[in-house]
């Protein structure tokens, strides 16, 4: 088999793997928890298993049940726990566009009636009219708007019509005598008009003189004032003339200070001479002491020119590169991969890093999605002698984390121990290496059990064989699940790729270039 078909088998390999995680972590969000309640409906209109949910038109979440109880429609709504629902609380199931999906349209109510607790039942429903309701009633329209045309035919028939048709002609008749009986009158109103528009052209010409007086007495005005005028003039030569007298004195005071400026420098010119010489005598001890160091004099003139220094920092370099020399020299394997447990109906997948700096201890840190999350108790409440427990199951991301030791080595037969997190809860484990390839493993964990309401009273009991094919980046797993609860105890079956990362080198060293 050819290098490249090794590429195309592997590249396929890992596509079907991310789409298997894409399909159980799809319908996941991380870090988000979610709060169910029921409604009933007497006609659930076309909704489906899956729809959208949004609350005052923001997306919460989705509908994930539908059943029949007691001739209704019965509807488990999933909804994002920080969005709070209230008592009084109203569904409508709604349509996107006049044709699209249907959606249920939660009003989450006034939150004076206060919060509606999980699982519990949203009582009021309210239905939108339907396509077919609106064709029913067009339908309904239409017929009225026949039985009208009816009418109106029979009315033309029985000459209710043409009755009406007479009675405008009618009106015309009498509005046309209207007019004639008043016609003085307008022809008064006309010549009314006629005389206001004499009026104003007769006085138009004296409202013209008016304005050509109004000028003139603007410009007697400005002749009037014309001596204040010269004046500002005159003020403005005066500013000028000043300005040329002032200028020779303004110069005269700045030769004065130049003047004072030399007698000052003659002086003191025996202290200048003096500055200038000490600068001069300084300048020649600072040449004499350079010259002590590049001879190799003093404590200074041994670093720079002794070989000490530098093999000094030479191995402070050294000593601060340790730390990248045991990661240059440490081994890093990628896992990818899922098991089904059946007795606990758990169903597992994820990603996970084992960084071995040495071959006698290894780091190991995962991601994953269990579809059975895991069960916290969240607070224990006593009242009159009874104590209560709140209990969540929580979904979503769960961790690995466990650190790993060899203790025992005989032959090709190790024996591992490790400790730490698995599926986010304490974890003991131990591993049996028989050969190269195949290990015994076993896990104790979910130690918390036996305080929490519907779970097992013993922890989780895993032992089983993990087997890694020869050559290839593959691996499977298979045992025993939950053994210490006969009623979950089942077996586990699972697998996936893992790579090495001198196995990355080759597979990316074998891809062709893009050119």
């Amino acid at each position: 088999m050819n290098q490249s078909v090794k590429v195309g088998i592997f590249t396929l390999l890992v596509l079907g793997l991310l789409g298997f995680l894409i399909i159980k972590l799809g319908d996941r969000e991380f870090g988000v928890e979610y709060n169910h309640y029921y409604v009933y409906f007497d006609d659930a209109q076309g909704l489906s298993k899956g729809a959208d949910i949004q609350v005052r038109g923001v997306k919460a979440g989705k509908v994930e049940d539908i059943t029949f109880e007691d001739g209704k429609v019965k509807a488990l709504l999933k909804v994002r726990q920080e969005i709070p629902i209230y008592k009084d609380a109203k569904v409508i199931i709604k349509t996107y566009g006049l044709m699209g999906d249907k959606y249920v349209y939660i009003d989450p109510g006034n939150p004076s009636s206060g919060n509606l607790a999980s699982q519990g039942v949203i009582e009021t429903t309210y239905r939108y009219a339907q396509t077919e309701d609106m064709i029913n009633q067009i339908g309904e329209a239409s017929k009225k708007f026949a039985l009208l045309i009816d009418s109106l035919n029979k009315a033309i028939g029985e000459g209710q019509l043409q009755k009406l048709i007479q009675d405008f002609d009618r009106f015309a008749y009498n509005a046309g005598d209207i007019v004639v009986e008043n016609k003085e009158d307008i022809r008064k109103s006309i010549e009314n008009i006629r005389a206001i528009t004499a009026e104003i052209r007769r006085t138009l010409p004296s409202i013209t003189e008016n304005l050509d007086k109004t000028l003139e007495n603007t410009k007697n005005i400005t002749a009037e004032n014309r001596e204040d005028i010269r004046k500002l003039i005159a003020n403005l030569k005066d500013l000028s003339v000043s300005l040329k007298e002032k200028a020779p004195q303004t110069l005269d005071a700045i030769d004065k200070a130049a003047t004072q400026i030399e007698q000052t420098v003659g002086e003191n010119r025996s202290d200048l001479k003096l500055s200038i010489r000490n600068i001069k005598e300084a300048s020649d001890k600072l040449n004499q002491i350079l010259a002590k160091v590049n001879e190799g004099q003093g404590t200074i003139g041994k670093l720079v020119n002794e070989d000490t220094l530098y093999n000094n920092v030479n191995e402070g370099v050294k000593s601060f590169s340790k730390p990248f020399k045991v990661v240059n020299e440490s081994t890093l394997e990628i896992y990818m991969g899922g098991e089904k447990h059946t007795g606990n109906e758990e169903t597992k997948a994820g990603f996970a890093a084992a960084f071995i700096p040495t071959d006698d201890r290894y780091y190991y840190v995962g991601i994953l999605s269990n579809s059975k999350g895991y069960v916290d108790k969240k607070e224990e409440v006593t009242s009159n002698g009874i104590t209560t427990t709140s209990v969540t199951r929580r979904y979503g991301i769960l961790f690995d984390l466990q650190y790993a030791r060899k203790i025992l080595n005989f032959g090709e037969r190790q024996l591992w121990v490790r400790f730490g997190i698995k599926d986010s809860s304490a974890d003991l484990g131990a591993d049996l290496k028989l050969s190269q390839n195949l290990k015994l493993v076993s896990d104790v964990y979910k130690f918390n059990r036996k305080d929490l309401v519907g779970e097992p009273n013993n922890p989780q009991v895993d032992v089983g064989f993990e087997y890694r094919f020869a050559g290839l980046p593959v691996f499977i797993r298979f045992g025993g699940s939950d053994l210490a609860n006969s009623k979950v105890r089942g077996v586990y079956i699972g697998g996936g790729f893992v790579f090495t990362d001198d196995y990355l080198k080759y597979l990316l060293g074998s891809l062709p270039k893009i050119r």
